[in-house]
């Protein structure tokens, strides 16, 4: 191993990282996300976190910046964030990457998850550069046909309505009404998190017959409408906040 720093050694990761990180799943602090690749590694203690920060913020040109989380995540574990530039070749400088963290961790195979999927891939190079976007326009088509996946199974879930997802304007036709309708999607994501943004809710008369309306065309959601005059859909843990767009 020729890029060994701060001192580690082969083995001293050794029972620390875990052997599946994912890539994409969590926004880059360095830049645009279509721009920047953030692989979040996970470790069982921090000073291990602090020692493979410091190992990929040092030894590697292709490293834009690398962290580790200050405190514990929800699973009492640690997160180790590190952020490389994304373009064709990036799939070379992971597998680079990989092939040094496995002297220190072990580990004779990683495994990889990509966004919010909980599918692992083996984390070989050609999986690498057939999985991940290794592009800005190739990241924002991926993106934006995974949020149409997502969005769709939460406002569609049985299947009832044709949907469209363009560049965050959601097209809603249901048969049997005459109405089209178009809303913008601001956010999606667990509930706890989407409330945590919101500031206030109207309660005014006008809201609350907008929000019975939604109902009766989506189904069984908890609609509320916000002062920014976005509409929160909620159900089963999950929330999208949308604003009418042109009607």
């Amino acid at each position: 191993m020729n890029k060994i720093t701060e001192g580690l050694r082969a083995g001293d990761l050794e029972g620390i990282v875990e052997k599946r990180f994912s890539v994409d799943q969590y926004k880059s602090k360095m830049g645009d996300d279509s721009d920047v690749m953030v692989l979040a590694f996970v470790c069982n203690n921090a000073d291990g976190a602090k020692d493979l920060e410091r190992f990929a913020e040092k030894g590697y040109k292709h490293v834009l910046d690398a962290d580790s989380t200050p405190g514990t995540m929800a699973d009492s574990k640690y997160r180790v964030f590190v952020e490389f530039s994304r373009h064709e070749g990036v799939d070379r400088d992971i597998t680079e990457f990989l092939e040094d963290l496995k002297q220190l961790t072990g580990i004779e195979t990683f495994e990889f998850t990509y966004h919010k999927r909980t599918v692992p891939y083996e984390a070989s190079r050609k999986n690498l550069a057939e999985v991940l976007p290794r592009t800005p326009i190739a990241y924002r088509d991926k993106i934006n046909k995974l949020k149409l996946g997502e969005t769709h199974s939460f406002f569609d879930k049985f299947k009832m309505l044709e949907f469209k997802l363009d560049n965050n304007i959601i097209t809603v036709i249901k048969p049997g009404h005459k109405d089209q309708l178009k809303f913008e999607l601001h956010a999606y994501g667990v509930t706890d998190l989407i409330l945590k943004e919101t500031k206030a809710f109207l309660i005014d008369d006008k809201s609350m017959a907008e929000c019975i309306h939604l109902t009766k065309y989506f189904g069984p959601y908890h609609i509320t409408k916000t002062l920014e005059n976005r509409f929160i859909f909620t159900k089963d843990g999950n929330s999208a906040v949308v604003s009418k767009y042109k009607w």
